[in-house]
């Protein structure tokens, strides 16, 4: 699995991100410290990071993926704020509206290559 990571100035609450995406996917049964979308045999996972005190760090998330294109339409669903950071952890940071932006102006883009 690879790794997108969103961070916010503000905590990113994963039940507005549950309500954004259910209008867009069925999501899988989860607990209520994560989410899961399935699509093809693809999934994205999304929760927030374990902190070393235990704790989760709530201005920040996870999207572990298997497949780039549902990753991609995830965070377009999901990233599109100059308030969110994304990192493709392929050396590519932006701005979530940039990021989002560059998805949608080249949607065959494959950030590993």
């Amino acid at each position: 699995m690879n790794t997108v990571v969103i961070t916010g100035k503000e905590d990113i609450s994963l039940d507005d991100l549950r309500f954004l995406l259910a209008s867009h996917w069925t999501l899988r049964k989860t607990p209520p410290d994560r989410l899961a979308i399935e699509e093809s045999n693809s999934r994205v996972y999304i929760y927030h990071p374990r902190l070393d005190s235990g704790g989760t760090d709530s201005k920040c998330i996870f999207l572990d993926y298997s497949s780039q294109n549902l990753v991609k339409r995830v965070v377009m669903v999901i990233g599109d704020s100059p308030q969110l950071l994304i990192d493709n952890e392929y050396n590519t940071v932006l701005p979530g509206d940039q990021f989002v932006a560059k998805l949608r102006s080249d949607p065959a883009w494959d950030w590993r290559a």
